[in-house]
């Protein structure tokens, strides 16, 4: 299916997988998201914590917004609520406890007028193959997902597919509910 939205509003496709090899390229429209609550863990050198970035990426504007990266950040200095640090992108252990930590917290603070959407963003899967092996991505991001979707949020993952074989990329694929892959200037949207 050939198109420039993620729908994020249908609950076959909680999470995902984007492949993609440019990380300038069109920004992905998620669609249907009632006040967004971001996670963003990010360890790209550009920033993580801007709001407006989010949004130009994503299409949707964060009401809160948790960045997590492994760089000492000022949350001020960057534009978002708070900013988590782990030690390492190989923390795994570290990475799913802050992410546990806000989607609890955001579970805790929904109530039925005001409900939330607690949105993962995980860029990027490549790094952590530079510092954990197959099994261990997969256990954590199994991990994650489930908890994503136990608290009726979102996640959405980002693998440079160049960088990994095909087994590597099937494998990780089974965990998401949809694939989203670049063809051309539309997305490509494969769900279970």
């Amino acid at each position: 299916m050939g198109s420039e939205e993620i729908p994020l509003d249908d609950d076959t496709a909680r999470s995902v997988l984007v492949l993609d090899s440019d990380i300038c390229s069109e920004p992905l429209a998620l669609t249907a998201v009632p006040n967004p609550r971001l996670l963003a863990v990010d360890f790209t050198p550009r920033s993580t914590g801007n709001p407006d970035d989010w949004e130009e990426r994503l299409a949707i504007r964060p009401t809160e917004l948790v960045a997590v990266t492994t760089e000492t950040r000022d949350a001020d200095a960057v534009g978002a609520d708070e900013v988590e640090q782990v030690t390492s992108p190989a923390d795994l252990t570290g990475l799913g406890m802050k992410a546990t930590k806000h989607l609890s917290r955001w579970e805790a603070d929904a109530d039925g007028d005001d409900a939330t959407t607690p949105i993962v963003v995980f860029d990027s899967l490549t790094i952590l193959f530079q510092y954990a092996g197959l099994q261990s991505i997969f256990k954590f991001v199994h991990t994650l997902t489930t908890r994503i979707a136990n608290v009726d949020g979102y996640g959405v993952f980002f693998l440079d597919p160049v960088t990994q074989d095909d087994k590597t990329v099937h494998t990780l694929s089974s965990v998401f509910d949809a694939i989203a892959r670049r063809s051309g200037d539309e997305w490509d949207i494969v769900t279970r």
